[in-house]
């Protein structure tokens, strides 16, 4: 059995104050100040000639162009190829906005970014020591919901991986959660890595010494609390106070479950990989019809010009609030004029370290999805990591596409009767290509060896 090698770092990348902020439409204005920090951090494993790195960004998602930035700048450091480099963002809504595009005010910022996170990468890499590791599941039950279907069961389970030293010393500590991570709304700005955030200072404040890192699960249409949409009787307004509620619950739940981890010297690491074509969601409507509805609604709706959220606002009812940005038609405009483009690449992965195996994938995995990726590879030994490489959008389940293809195109913009569906609506993937996406990935787990 050849010797487990481990190292993690961590390095501040909070953006520079006076940059727009990103990933609310309700929010236009420039940052002016910091709560708490930004960081990207790095878990670096090595078991003879097979190396992975584990890097956890506090970023909403990243372009292709910033993902290859790090893979190219972590290969000529360490020599880690890109295969074995899992890329994860925490998704969380107060970071500059690299979902799609870089804005050309942060062109220098994201090179820089790009090169702190490789930088992190071979920190953790020349860091590495004789280690062992273990991992276990935890709950975490009562603080998400389904936004679209309240009443539907969502993925509550909590993975930690432990890593420490021969002599005991913490090295580090991931934990893997399904939520979006957006308990700070847009009435601030304010740079914050909101309740993971909270959650990884909370664990590393209790075992010092330690990096704690956060692997984001299949999300994308799990909220926090009870922010399922179109709820407006919600007491959580999405404030610095709630994501210190989640995250210091999240963080407990996970020293917990540090508590009862065993762990073992000598793991063995596998890595397997695969590239698939999914395929684009098609509509009913023309390119024409969307473009005409769409400049209708621009005058009759106006456009937002706000710096921040109105007050009373929280992601369970900014669309039934706000039309003028959620209901102008836009999405349907470009799902019409993008239906013809060639499928989009999805860049699978698969990361085992001893029994755990962890499933990547790029973009907003819907939670039902997640669970079917864990029921094929193993509840009790298999991690999702969605949000993972480049950002690529929406991966719904097929149910609400079903629901929205009776919808005509005049009134699938009506926000206080399809709001529920966004998401959906929203994503330029067709009903088929989460199962696809499914399917691929629990057979990749099966490839690890």
């Amino acid at each position: 059995m050849s010797e487990l090698l481990a190292g993690a770092a961590k390095a501040v990348v909070t953006p520079p104050v006076g940059y727009h902020m990103g990933a609310w439409g309700l929010r236009q204005g420039r940052s002016t100040g910091v709560h708490d920090d930004l960081y990207v951090k790095a878990l670096v494993l090595a078991n003879g000639d097979e190396r992975i790195a584990l890097v956890a960004m506090d970023v909403a998602g990243i372009t292709r162009g910033i993902l290859e930035g790090i893979q190219q700048r972590v290969a000529e450091l360490t020599g880690i190829p890109a295969s074995h480099l899992l890329v994860n963002s925490t998704h969380n809504h107060t970071t500059p906005d690299f979902l799609n595009r870089v804005p050309e005010e942060l062109a220098i910022y994201a090179r820089h970014f790009a090169d702190v996170a490789a930088g992190v990468v071979y920190e953790a890499s020349e860091g590495t020591a004789p280690a062992a590791a273990g991992f276990a599941f935890g709950d975490l039950a009562g603080y998400t919901v389904n936004r679209q279907y309240r009443e539907r069961p969502v993925d509550t389970s909590v993975g930690v991986l432990r890593v420490d030293g021969l002599d005991g010393s913490p090295i580090a500590r991931v934990i893997n959660f399904a939520c979006h991570n957006l308990c700070v709304g847009g009435q601030y700005l304010d740079w914050s890595a909101d309740f993971t955030g909270v959650a990884c200072d909370h664990v590393e404040l209790a075992d010092d010494g330690s990096v704690c890192m956060f692997i984001s699960g299949a999300g994308g249409d799990i909220h926090p609390f009870d922010w399922w949409f179109g709820n407006t009787d919600s007491e959580h307004m999405e404030t610095f106070e709630d994501a210190a509620e989640l995250g210091l619950a999240l963080g407990e739940e996970a020293l917990r479950i540090l508590g009862r981890i065993s762990v073992s010297e000598g793991l063995d690491i596998a890595v397997a990989g695969k590239t698939i074509e999914m395929p684009r969601q098609r509509v009913t409507w023309t390119v024409e019809a969307a473009r005409r509805q769409h400049e209708v609604l621009l005058e009759e709706l106006g456009v937002y010009r706000g710096e921040t959220w109105a007050a009373g606002t929280n992601t369970a009812t900014a669309g039934m609030l706000n039309p003028v940005v959620y209901g102008n038609g836009r999405t349907q405009m470009l799902l019409a004029e993008n239906q013809e483009k060639p499928p989009i690449r999805a860049d699978l992965q698969a990361f085992r370290i001893g029994d755990l195996r962890i499933s990547a994938s790029p973009g907003e995995l819907f939670n039902e999805l997640g669970i079917q990726i864990k029921d094929g590879g193993g509840r009790d030994s298999t991690w999702v990591a969605s949000y993972s490489s480049e950002y690529i959008g929406y991966i719904s389940t097929r149910l609400p596409h079903e629901e929205t293809a009776v919808i005509p195109l005049e009134e699938i913009v009506d926000q206080t009767r399809h709001r529920r569906y966004y998401g959906t609506t929203t994503s330029p993937f067709a009903p088929e290509a989460g199962e696809l996406l499914v399917r691929e990935s629990i057979a990749l787990l099966g490839e690890l060896k």
